[in-house]
């Protein structure tokens, strides 16, 4: 597979930049390839992606030399599998609480020795095609170091049981970065649509406070997401402020 551009950008000293969005499409990419992007993001848990999708955006992407993570529904190892055999080189676990879930997501992400991904002949393993592979590789050893080496591996932390055993899932080897889910987080302290709510700031320093310890990462020391859906609205919102009361021409 090729490498990964959010990795390629984080060693130039620099952290990437994706378009994310909750439907297929292909003018999405292609418009976030015309931006100079690195890569887009699929919200897998709240947006619609059948995985024949999910391939077809693999493949353009990668043809424009970008990047593909997703927010898979589920911590499940055959949902993670079905976006990785496609192409998807990067999946974020939602609602992580546990130190098993941790190893769950980890496992179903990377290949041995640090995991147990599964190896079939999809596009995301080169349709496990051996010559392709060592041509691509120089082997199939070589492959799954490739692959793993490529992979970002995030778990999204976002509810009290999550945050009571935050160093239990970093203890997890495999997890790259932490990420937050500030309104779930805010609804799981007792306080529904107050993302902005002291307990939850808090929640997240102390979260921030505990992947620092632990050496890892928060998702945004790597990357950041611009949502399709708030750039439209935001430009249609601001054209409607701007242009909204104006009159009609005289031959109207």
């Amino acid at each position: 597979m090729p490498e990964n551009r959010i990795f390629a950008a984080n060693r130039a000293g620099k952290i990437a930049h994706l378009l994310q969005f909750h439907h297929p499409s292909t003018e999405l990419i292609e418009l976030a390839a015309m931006a100079g992007l690195d890569g887009v993001d699929l919200d897998g848990e709240h947006g619609h992606f059948t995985l024949s999708e999910v391939d077809a955006i693999c493949r353009l992407a990668n043809a424009y030399g970008m990047t593909v993570t997703a927010r898979v529904p589920a911590i499940d190892g055959s949902v993670i599998n079905g976006y990785l055999a496609r192409g998807v080189q990067g999946i974020q676990g939602p609602h992580m609480e546990t130190a098993e879930q941790a190893k769950i997501l980890v496992d179903a992400t990377l290949f041995l020795p640090e995991g147990e991904r599964s190896w079939g002949p999809a596009r995301g393993n080169v349709y496990g095609h051996t010559a392709a592979i060592k041509d691509l590789h120089g082997g199939n050893t070589e492959f799954l170091a490739d692959s793993n080496a490529n992979m970002l591996v995030v778990a999204q932390v976002e509810s009290r049981l999550g945050l009571e055993n935050i160093d239990e899932i970093l203890d997890v080897d495999g997890i790259d970065c932490i990420t937050f889910g500030p309104n779930d987080m805010a609804a799981s302290l007792g306080h529904p649509g107050e993302p902005g709510h002291a307990d939850v700031t808090e929640a997240h320093r102390h979260i921030t406070e505990r992947v620092r310890a632990h050496g890892k990462r928060l998702l945004s020391d790597r990357m950041m997401t611009v949502r399709a859906t708030t750039i439209v609205l935001d430009a249609l919102r601001t054209h409607m402020s701007d242009y909204g009361d104006d009159p009609a021409g005289e031959g109207a």
